[in-house]
């Protein structure tokens, strides 16, 4: 009787050991644009942009408006990511249900340029300053931001 316990717990228990066996461990290096950030324009209110735990949470400086969006896909390397709306209050931004984006991180200074949708990344216009060199004019969905701590 009691091999027989015994019998059905190495049973039970195998299947679970050899499914976590092979895997691999390692997590994922950390998206390097966690942390906090200060908008710093072209043509938005400003407004801060929290980046951690898997999510983005933007929030207007005035308190009148917040959007937060879930990291749903990330690429250090190639410097993108994709994020979708979870919730938001006020008239808020970005807008949209899910969004890509194209970013550049050159020392505190974070230039993103975002488009609707999942399926391809934007290109990233007026790196460092989110305005056209010839004209100075804004590019859309275009937002500058430095690092805040």
């Amino acid at each position: 009787m009691k091999i027989s316990w015994l019998f059905q717990m190495v049973l039970v228990a195998l299947p679970a050991a050899l499914l976590g066996c092979g895997g691999s461990t390692t997590p994922p290096p950390a998206f390097e644009l966690e942390g906090g950030w200060t908008y710093l324009g072209p043509s938005d209110g400003p407004h801060d942009l929290t980046i951690a735990g898997g999510s983005m949470v933007y929030t207007d400086v005035a308190g009148q408006w917040s959007s937060r969006w879930t990291i749903k896909a990330r690429d250090n390397g190639l410097h993108h990511f994709q994020i979708a709306f979870d919730s938001g209050s006020g008239t808020y931004l970005p807008v949209g249900q899910s969004l890509s984006g194209t970013y550049q991180l050159t020392g505190a200074l974070l230039t993103v340029q975002l488009a609707n949708g999942l399926a391809a990344y934007p290109p990233l216009q007026g790196a460092g300053s989110c305005t056209s060199a010839t004209d100075g004019a804004a590019f859309p969905d275009c937002r500058l931001y430095i690092k805040r701590d």
